[in-house]
């Protein structure tokens, strides 16, 4: 099945009324599309918000928040970041919050605000783990801990599990590209023996988190699958519309 995106609906639906219902016309990349709705059931900013709620799952709902990658940014403060990322949090889901949506989306929308969460948590343990280690440990998924378990324990701890991260690193590649492991072996080493070079206890801690602490917490956190959520959308769009609903699309 085609998967449609819907962009800037608020800014390209227009409702007309007829004699038998309301339509309602939008657009996304592709496709002009309308349909007949019972106004007696929804409304077009009810519709509106359905449609956003579903292009949302699809995407990021916070400001990216990237690790540091270097010396100069694990100097920087993490606690600004921190308070901007609770702050985004909640508005971001208070918004989502109040959305009135039609009763056949109010599934979609507990799927967005879980997926807001799940976003929100995986940002704040990795700035978690540079500000507080501890706190971060203790809210951790369990297969995620030991990554920066060792920030507890002395620079020996932290060396030994960057060394095993690298090991897992280049273990991982070889189960499913092996054509391309010499390559790939020869960038990590380098780069793990240039920053071993540099600064061996800073570059440990950045690797650890910003390699294997933040990519485990983002596999546990909760993400609504894309292709289900565009799959959704068309059923939605089915049940508003039934077989009033019409598509214009050009090619890509």
């Amino acid at each position: 099945m085609k998967a449609y995106t819907v962009i800037a609906v608020s800014a390209l639906l227009t409702i007309t009324t007829s004699a038998q219902a309301e339509v309602y016309k939008w657009q996304d990349e592709l496709c002009d599309m309308q349909g007949d709705f019972d106004e007696q059931k929804y409304s077009a900013e009810q519709i509106k918000n359905s449609h956003n709620v579903l292009d949302r799952l699809t995407r990021l709902n916070l400001k990216s928040i990237s690790p540091p990658m270097n010396i100069k940014e694990l100097n920087n403060t993490f606690m600004d970041d921190l308070r901007a990322l609770i702050a985004e949090y909640k508005q971001v889901k208070s918004d989502v919050e109040q959305l009135d949506v039609v009763p056949e989306a109010q599934q979609y929308k507990q799927q967005l605000l879980k997926s807001i969460d799940g976003e929100y948590d995986k940002n704040r343990l990795m700035l978690m783990a540079h500000v507080n280690p501890i706190v971060a440990i203790d809210q951790s998924p369990p297969m995620c801990k030991h990554y920066i378990e060792s920030f507890l324990d002395d620079e020996t701890a932290v060396q030994n599990e960057w060394k095993q991260l690298i090991k897992d690193r280049i273990q991982q590649r070889s189960r499913y590209d092996k054509s391309r492991l010499q390559p790939y072996l020869d960038t990590e080493m380098g780069r793990y023996k240039r920053q071993k070079t540099l600064n061996a206890y800073k570059y440990a801690r950045i690797n650890l988190v910003a390699l294997g602490f933040s990519d485990c917490v983002n596999r546990q956190v909760y993400r609504a699958d894309s292709q289900i959520a565009f799959d959704n959308y068309d059923q939605l769009n089915k049940t508003l519309f039934g077989e009033s609903l019409t598509m214009v699309c050009s090619e890509p």
